[in-house]
């Protein structure tokens, strides 16, 4: 996307780093986006048990530095404030002299520390009270103290006292700001697992239990916070946030009545809730924002295997199913659509990809395909889908209010039959927005509140589509059987582990 309008000014640049891809958008001051560019960035898979996954950090910030070069001098001219939103529990150490990256950027996906966990579990509950989190290899925790204890020059470097290591957000600010600080925000500090949600800050007890030294981390600060300065024309970055924490923005205020859900590479259901929920409760506790006066909370429920599961059947089908001639990923999303009407009784897809996130928080065994019609690409591709919306709508249950309308983004919320399907199996409504850079455009809403005296009024997100639920009867009855059974195979698998 690329609008160019003489009209435009005061725009806020947004840097959106995500799993797959960097982007750089432009919003004007409606909110209104008007430029768009991303490169691809790779992701590397180590074959180990559990499974590794790393990204190369110059390559992520290369492309960043890219992106904002190549913004044209008549809009670069007119961007007021920038802010930044980056996936979430992804860490990186670097040499706090020199800038070097010490090590891969090691992924939110990766769950190598998953032996130090185990060691752990006695202290599961502590860990949630103070963190917000429940005990998990996937928080930025467990990889930090794996790097510190397996990779020499990280250790090299903390001996030295020359060791920075901290979420991927820190990096970029690192080497995108003039002022080069070593910082990070409230919502990717808690992401770590090693943030006080009370105190907003380091807890002292969660660095002892995780053997990590606090020297090595960098300082604290609210979601929105004047950074420091871009080098590119020295402009302001007033917003740091995790990328799905910022997707809340974009859309107007939740209340008890709605839900979001954005989907991408995993899938995410968020919901308002009290400052302190319920330490019962399965679901996260996640900081949304912050300000220098007081943070924000949601409910946030997390699966693992959304846009991930997909690429996993593209890339790893344990029954070499496809043949080298198979449909490329390209041809699959075209295909999907077609496949989601034609397909009426799919297979179950036991979605296990990267391990089951709320509300079971278990390994929960190796994916596989049950039933007939298992052997058949679309009908595989189908499971796939209904899988997704199975894990979504289980989270969607764990709410203290139950929503009747469902707000969806993301990458796979532009499949209609996936929103049909999510609306019939939770019997609720399900808004589409006509834009799908939520996360982008709720970081930019954020970041134009720090500069801001008063709220910043933007113009409300036009619904593109709403799809009802279309009752129980027919393909929804045998839809919700499927549920079940899906369920309670998951249900099973984590009662044996």
């Amino acid at each position: 996307m690329t609008t160019h309008s003489a009209h435009s000014k005061d725009l806020t640049l947004v840097i959106d780093q995500g799993s797959h891809a960097s982007r750089v958008a432009l919003f004007s001051e409606t909110g209104a986006p008007i430029y768009l560019k991303s490169l691809a960035i790779s992701t590397h898979s180590i074959t180990t048990e559990p499974p590794a996954f790393e990204q190369d950090a110059q390559e992520i910030l290369q492309s960043i530095l890219t992106l904002l070069s190549n913004i044209p001098i008549d809009l670069s001219n007119k961007i007021k404030c920038a802010g930044l939103c980056t996936q979430r529990s992804t860490i990186v150490a670097w040499h706090k002299m020199s800038g070097l990256a010490l090590s891969p950027a090691i992924s939110w996906r990766d769950t190598r520390s998953q032996p130090l966990i185990k060691t752990l579990y006695t202290q599961a509950k502590k860990i949630r009270k103070i963190s917000g989190l429940p005990l998990s290899a996937h928080y930025s925790a467990g990889k930090i103290h794996w790097l510190l204890h397996n990779n020499p020059q990280v250790k090299l470097a903390a001996q030295n006292k020359q060791l920075c290591i901290a979420p991927l957000a820190s990096y970029l600010l690192f080497h995108l700001l003039t002022e080069k600080p070593y910082i990070i925000d409230h919502s990717n500090a808690q992401r770590s697992q090693l943030f006080d949600s009370h105190q907003l800050n380091w807890s002292s007890e969660l660095l002892q239990l995780f053997e990590i030294d606090p020297r090595v981390l960098p300082a604290c600060a609210p979601v929105m916070h004047h950074y420091g300065h871009l080098s590119l024309k020295q402009i302001p970055l007033t917003c740091v946030v995790g990328d799905q924490n910022a997707a809340l923005y974009a859309y107007p205020p939740l209340n008890q009545n709605t839900a979001l859900i954005n989907i991408g590479t995993g899938a995410f259901v968020l919901s308002p809730c009290a400052e302190h929920t319920d330490e019962n409760m399965k679901l996260l506790h996640t900081l949304s924002s912050s300000d220098e006066k007081q943070a924000h909370f949601v409910n946030e429920g997390t699966v693992n295997g959304a846009g991930s599961a997909l690429s996993w059947a593209q890339k790893n089908d344990p029954l070499n199913i496809m043949s080298a001639q198979s449909t490329s990923k390209g041809d699959i999303f075209e295909q999907l659509p077609s496949w989601l009407k034609q397909i009426k009784s799919p297979p179950l897809f036991i979605n296990t990809i990267a391990g089951l996130g709320s509300p079971w928080w278990s390994d929960g065994g190796g994916a596989e395909f049950i039933g007939e019609g298992k052997h058949l690409q679309a009908n595989r591709y189908v499971a796939i889908i209904e899988s997704i919306i199975f894990l979504v709508v289980k989270n969607i249950e764990q709410l203290n209010s139950q929503p009747n309308t469902l707000f969806v983004s993301g990458g796979l919320s532009q499949l209609d039959g996936l929103c049909q399907k999510l609306a019939d199996l939770s019997q609720m409504t399900v808004q589409r927005f006509s834009t799908t850079e939520t996360t982008a455009r709720g970081c930019a809403w954020l970041a134009n509140q720090t500069i801001n005296n008063e709220q910043t009024s933007w113009q409300t997100l036009p619904v593109s589509q709403q799809f009802q639920p279309t009752g129980f009867q027919g393909a929804a009855i045998e839809l919700q059987k499927r549920y079940q059974q899906f369920v309670g195979e998951l249900n099973r698998r984590c009662t044996s582990d």
